[in-house]
């Protein structure tokens, strides 16, 4: 019981984190597009969806290991 609790305090946590990462309409605020840049130089940050922009300050928030791969895949799938 204890265990889910737990594993469930860490979920909301890592989608909460994502969550202030976002701007009211849906757009990555500048912080995040600079560290998403830092992490994929050449990025093209404008005119994601909501969807993308979320998918992609989940990744700048929450996974530093595959952060950089996992952004690229997001933009190849535009």
């Amino acid at each position: 019981m204890m265990k889910k609790v737990l594993l469930l305090s860490a979920v909301l946590a890592g989608t909460t984190t994502a969550s202030f990462a976002m701007n009211a309409d849906g757009t990555l605020p500048l912080s995040t597009k600079m560290e998403a840049r830092q992490l994929v130089p050449n990025a093209d940050l404008d005119n994601l969806t909501p969807a993308q922009a979320r998918a992609i300050a989940n990744a700048v928030h929450s996974d530093p290991t595959g952060a950089a791969a996992l952004i690229r895949s997001i933009l190849a799938n535009s």
